[in-house]
């Protein structure tokens, strides 16, 4: 289930284009953590809903390490609709999909965000790092009024391509699952 108001018909940028479909945030709406990654890819498009693809199992498979199912937290994307060529969101088009993230955010208000990879860290933290150093520790957000912690992990599909990522991005998964008293 999506949480917040999402316009399934945008047309906000051009991303609208060449999409299949706009892709909302999935999950529990009063879960206390959200997980965002960028943007959908291939099979998030075809599907209609994000992190169902190769990248979306190694996720669901941390999760369900932690002994969590998905269905107990939200997941969702910077960016609404897939970019071409798998390509990195671009600014505009982030900004474009903003206010359907922050209305996620508003509704869901959770305690914890973790931002999977560089483009959703940078984009949340509002300033750029290597991702070495952003996934250590925790940062603080403002969602509205509201202060929420939030961590970075590496993206799943960094640890498709360089499996030395996994074990960093299964250690921040359970962080954040205990930071958030889910675990």
């Amino acid at each position: 289930m999506s949480c917040g108001k999402i316009d399934l018909k945008c047309a906000r940028c051009r991303l609208s284009k060449g999409r299949t479909q706009v892709v909302p945030g999935i999950g529990s709406c009063s879960s206390n953590i959200v997980f965002i990654g960028e943007a959908p890819g291939k099979d998030e498009d075809l599907r209609g809903e994000p992190f169902v693809g190769r990248a979306g199992k190694l996720l669901d498979q941390a999760l369900s390490d932690c002994g969590v199912s998905r269905s107990k937290v939200y997941i969702s994307n910077l960016a609404k609709c897939r970019p071409p060529g798998n390509r990195r969101p671009r600014r505009d088009e982030i900004a474009a999909c903003s206010v359907f993230l922050e209305s996620e955010l508003e509704t869901i208000s959770p305690e914890v965000v973790c931002a999977l990879g560089q483009t959703a860290a940078e984009r949340l933290l509002r300033k750029r790092g290597k991702m070495s150093s952003l996934t250590r520790g925790e940062h603080v957000i403002e969602v509205g009024n509201r202060r929420m912690k939030l961590l970075v992990a590496y993206h799943p599909a960094a640890c498709l391509y360089q499996r030395k990522n996994t074990a960093s991005f299964k250690k921040s998964i359970r962080h954040g699952l205990v930071a958030a008293g889910i675990i």
